[in-house]
């Protein structure tokens, strides 16, 4: 009687596992797929992935007052052209970081000299290594959409070449001399991408940092200054591309 009653027990078990393996069989087919199964694009990444951005942009000072002799009066602000390249590594859909290089160049402020000074040309460039923590606001198919933080080291150049080859003043060392300001930065950022195919994609970005310099200008033998010193705000917009795969 007893193996009677556990055979009969089995039976109902199997069939109750087969009915509910063939229900959700039935949820679950051609005409009613997984929903995960439909995500694609961006949305569809489930591996942790590379990426590499390259943008071109514009790099602002708006409020940085520009001069190579404080006696002789500053310019007001700064605009450049910025070339600027990111490394990152992308360890789930919403999070992200890594580190990357801004380099600012052909500036537009041009801060007067002293008339007495030895006439020279002034060239400036910027140049920051920051790193970067993101978080993707949105994911779907074709767009994404991230806010982030950022840090890191900033290195404004300033070089001084004398114009007139026969100056005798020119004569006691080189003809051209840089000064380097070392300073930090801090701020937020956010960007957007457009999917163009499986691994290429379209984007830009805005951020906005402070820079933080030396609040007492360097200066060279021939009595020029460092072009930016202090508390600085900079802004920063890029568009370009960027490449990422699967790790």
């Amino acid at each position: 009687m007893l193996p009677l009653i556990v055979g009969v027990a089995l039976a109902v078990i199997g069939t109750a596992g087969a009915a509910q393996a063939t229900e959700e069989s039935s949820s679950v087919d051609a005409t009613n797929p997984d929903p995960k199964r439909l995500l694609t694009g961006f949305a569809s990444e489930t591996r942790p992935s590379g990426m590499a951005e390259g943008q071109v942009g514009v790099l602002t000072l708006p409020g940085a007052e520009v001069c190579v002799e404080r006696s002789a009066g500053c310019s007001k602000g700064d605009v450049v052209f910025a070339l600027e390249g990111w490394q990152l590594y992308r360890a789930t859909r919403r999070w992200a970081f890594g580190a990357g290089v801004v380099v600012g160049l052909v500036p537009t402020a041009h801060p007067r000299q002293p008339p007495e000074a030895v006439p020279r040309d002034h060239t400036r460039s910027y140049f920051t290594f920051e790193g970067m923590l993101r978080y993707y606001l949105y994911v779907g198919k074709d767009f994404e959409a991230w806010t982030g933080v950022l840090g890191g080291l900033v290195v404004v150049s300033d070089r001084f070449d004398v114009v007139d080859k026969t100056d005798d003043r020119a004569l006691l060392g080189g003809r051209g001399v840089t000064i380097g300001t070392e300073g930090g930065s801090l701020g937020i950022a956010g960007g957007f991408a457009y999917g163009l195919s499986t691994h290429w994609s379209l984007l830009g970005s805005l951020r906005l940092s402070e820079w933080f310099l030396p609040t007492e200008p360097a200066r060279d033998p021939l009595g020029s200054e460092a072009s930016l010193t202090g508390r600085n705000t900079a802004l920063m917009l890029g568009f370009g591309v960027a490449y990422r795969a699967a790790l």
